[in-house]
C-alpha cells in the first residue's frame, strides 16, 4: 500500500489555544511591565521623600503615598507576572503540540536513555530508547517518575487483561485535552529535571532511629531560645541574665545538633531536591481524584491517591524549610534555631508513619502520567488505529497498512503483515537499503505501542499479547571481548529461551541472521534457530541477503512464506518503493550503490 497523509484534527485546536495564550502573555506582559516602571516609580519617590522627611519632619506623612501606591501596585504587579508566566508556559506547550503534530519536531527531547536495562531484547533493536525513539516520541509527562513508568510500559510485557484495560483508560483520557493542560501547569517550571530514583534515595534512606525526646527535646530548646531573644530585646536595662541564659541553651543545642550532625545530613542531602516534586505530586493526585473517570484503571488509581492531602501538605512544609535553608537570607536565621535539625527529625518522623503509603503515592501518578502520556500521542495521531488485543490458542499477528511510528505518516509505506499457525514466519530476501529493517522495527514499534495501550500506525491490526524478542542492532563489544557474531549467538539462544518460556505467545524479529559466517553455516544454523522457535509456537520475520536461506521458508513443517523488497524497475536497482512482494529476490544493487559513491565505473 502507498502512503497516506495523516487526517489531523487537533491541529486546528493546538493553534487556537496557542494563538489565545500568544495574546495573553502580550497583554500581561505589557501590564507586568508597566506596573513594574509605577513599583520602581513609587519606590524611588519613597526614598526621596523619606530624605526629605529627615529635614523636615513635619512632612512625614507624605511617605504614606508612595506606601499607600506600592500597597496598591505590588499584589497587581505580582499578578501580572503570575499570569504572562503561564500563559508563557502555555505558548510553550501548544508550540511543542503543533511541532508534534505538523511532524517538524515529533521528539520531546527526552531520551529514556537512564532507565535501560543490561540484554533487554528489544529496547535498542526496536530504538525503544534513545535520541529519535519511541520513548522520545511519547515522553510527555510532567514529571522524571512518570517517564520511567512511561518506559516501563515500553519495556515491559503485559497480558491481555491488563493491556485492554490500559488501551480503556487511553482512550477515556485521548479528548481530555483541559486536563492535560492543567497538569503542565503543574509547579513552578515546565519541567524539572529531577532524577526518577529521587523519591527511592530518600525513602530507601535508613530511618536513623531517633529516640522520641530528641525531637520534643528540639522544641522546647528553640522556644527557650525565642523566648530568650524576646525577653532581651524587651529588658534591655537588665539584659545580662537573659543573655547568659540564651548562651547556656544555645551550648546545648550546639552539643545536641553536634551528635545528630551525621544522620541530619544523610537526611537532608537525600531530600534537599524534593520540594518542588512534592507540590507536583499533591497538586497532581488531588487533581486525580477531582476527575469523573469510568474507566476501571483510572477509578483504580483514584483510589490508590487516596489519603495523600494531609500527609503530603505536611511534608511540603517540612520540605520548604529545607528549601529556604540553602538561601543565604535564612541562613543565620536557621543556624539560631537548629532549622535543619528540626527538619531531618520531621522528615525521619513522617517517613516512619507514611513511607509505604508514599511509595503508593508515586507510583499512582507515575502510572497515570504514563497513560496520559500515551493518550497525547493518540491525540495527535488521529490517523493511527486501535489495536484488538485477542485471547488464542496460537500467536497472531495481523495487520493492514502497517507502517514506523516513527516516521512521518505522509512518508511512511505501509505493508500488510499476516502471521499465524499457518503462516509462522517470513523470510524477507532484498537488496541493500530497500526496507527490511526498517519493516522489522515497525513490526516490533507497533507491538510495543498497543502492548502499552495506544494506539498504533496502521489501519487495522490485530494480535495476541505477544513477547518480543529481536536481533537487529548487535554489534561487537571491546569491553566483554565479543564479537559480533558471538552477540548475535547469545541474542538468538535468548530469543529461543523466550518462546520456550512464552510458548504460543512470542513473536521474534531477526535482521540479517548469521551474517558473520559462511552460506553453509548460516543455512544450518538458521535452520537450527528456526525450528527451536517454531517448536514453541513463535511466531515472527527475518531478513536476509543470502539467496541460499530461501529455502528454509519452503520447508512444509517450519510454515514460513518468502517475500522480498527490491526496485520494482530493474534498470532502476535503487528505486525503492519500499513494498512487500511475494517470493524471492533475484536481484541485486550493491555494484549500484559502489558506482554511487563512485568507486566504480
Amino acid at each position: 500500500m502507498r502512503p497516506t497523509a495523516e487526517r489531523v484534527s487537533i491541529l486546528p485546536e493546538y493553534e487556537r489555544r496557542r494563538a489565545a495564550a500568544l495574546g495573553e502573555y502580550g497583554r500581561y506582559g505589557a501590564r507586568h511591565r508597566a506596573l513594574t516602571q509605577g513599583v520602581i516609580g513609587a519606590v524611588a519617590l519613597l526614598v526621596w521623600l523619606s530624605f526629605q522627611a529627615w529635614f523636615h519632619p513635619e512632612n512625614a506623612w507624605l511617605l504614606l503615598l508612595p506606601l499607600a501606591a506600592l500597597a496598591a501596585l505590588v499584589p497587581l504587579q505580582l499578578r501580572a507576572r503570575a499570569r504572562a508566566f503561564r500563559a508563557a508556559r502555555l505558548l510553550q506547550l501548544y508550540e511543542t503540540g503543533i511541532a508534534r503534530v505538523d511532524g517538524s519536531h515529533p521528539q520531546s527531547g527526552h531520551t529514556g536513555d537512564a532507565f535501560a536495562e543490561p540484554r533487554h531484547l528489544y529496547q535498542r533493536d526496536l530504538d525503544i530508547l534513545g535520541p529519535n525513539s519511541l520513548f522520545g516520541l511519547l515522553a510527555t509527562t510532567r514529571t522524571a517518575v512518570g517517564q520511567r513508568a512511561l518506559a516501563a510500559l515500553l519495556l515491559e510485557g503485559a497480558d491481555g487483561t491488563e493491556t485492554r484495560a490500559r488501551q480503556v483508560a487511553v482512550q477515556e483520557l485521548t479528548p481530555l485535552l483541559d486536563l492535560r493542560e492543567q497538569i503542565a501547569l503543574l509547579g513552578r517550571s515546565a519541567f524539572d529535571q529531577l532524577p526518577a530514583e529521587s523519591f527511592d534515595r530518600w525513602l530507601n534512606q535508613p530511618l536513623s532511629g531517633l529516640p522520641r525526646w530528641v525531637r520534643w527535646a528540639l522544641l522546647a530548646i528553640t522556644a527557650a531560645i525565642a523566648a530568650l531573644v524576646v525577653i532581651s530585646y524587651t529588658h534591655r536595662q537588665d539584659i545580662a541574665q537573659p543573655l547568659r541564659n540564651l548562651e547556656a541553651i544555645l551550648a546545648l543545642q550546639v552539643a545536641l545538633t553536634l551528635w545528630l550532625r551525621p544522620r541530619v545530613t544523610a537526611e537532608l542531602e537525600a531530600a534537599q531536591r524534593l520540594p518542588g516534586q512534592t507540590n507536583i505530586l499533591r497538586d497532581g493526585l488531588s487533581l486525580l481524584q477531582q476527575q469523573q473517570f469510568t474507566s476501571p484503571l483510572l477509578v483504580e488509581l483514584q483510589h490508590n491517591a487516596t489519603g495523600e492531602e494531609q500527609a503530603l501538605k505536611s511534608l511540603a512544609s517540612t520540605l520548604l524549610l529545607v528549601e529556604q535553608r540553602a538561601k543565604e537570607w535564612f541562613y543565620l536565621p536557621g543556624l539560631l534555631f537548629a532549622v535543619g535539625t528540626h527538619a531531618a527529625v520531621s522528615l525521619e518522623a513522617w517517613k516512619g508513619d507514611h513511607a509505604q503509603n508514599m511509595r503508593r503515592w508515586i507510583d499512582t501518578w507515575a502510572h497515570f502520567e504514563a497513560l496520559l502520556a500515551l493518550a497525547t500521542y493518540a491525540a495527535d495521531h488521529e490517523a493511527n488505529t486501535w489495536p484488538a488485543i485477542v485471547e488464542a490458542a496460537s500467536a497472531r499477528f495481523s495487520a493492514k497498512a502497517l507502517a514506523h511510528p516513527l516516521l512521518p505518516r505522509a512518508q511512511a509505506v505501509a505493508n500488510d503483515i499476516e502471521l499465524d499457525t499457518a503462516n509462522r514466519f517470513l523470510l524477507i530476501s532484498g537488496s541493500n537499503m530497500a526496507g527490511k529493517s526498517t519493516l522489522l522495527r515497525a513490526i516490533g514499534c507497533n507491538t510495543v505501542l498497543a502492548l502499552a495501550g495506544a494506539p498504533v500506525c496502521a489501519q487495522s491490526m490485530t494480535l495476541t499479547p505477544l513477547h518480543t524478542g529481536a536481533s537487529l542492532a548487535l554489534v561487537d563489544s571491546l569491553a566483554e571481548g565479543k564479537s559480533k557474531f558471538l552477540a548475535e549467538v547469545e541474542r538468538l539462544r535468548d530469543l529461543v529461551a523466550l518462546a520456550h518460556a512464552h510458548p504460543q505467545n512470542a513473536l521474534f524479529l531477526i535482521d540479517e541472521v548469521f551474517s558473520g559466517t559462511n552460506s553453509a553455516d548460516r543455512l544450518a544454523a538458521a535452520q537450527a534457530v528456526l525450528r527451536g522457535l517454531i517448536r514453541e509456537g513463535a511466531i515472527g520475520a527475518l531478513s536476509t541477503h543470502d539467496l541460499a536461506l530461501a529455502e528454509l521458508a519452503e520447508l512444509p513443517e517450519l510454515h514460513g512464506q518468502n517475500v522480498h523488497m527490491a526496485s520494482p524497475d530493474d534498470a532502476d536497482p535503487l528505486g525503492f518503493d519500499y513494498l512487500l512482494k511475494p517470493g524471492v529476490n533475484r536481484t541485486t544493487n550493491a555494484l549500484a550503490i559502489v558506482k554511487l559513491l563512485g568507486l566504480a565505473e
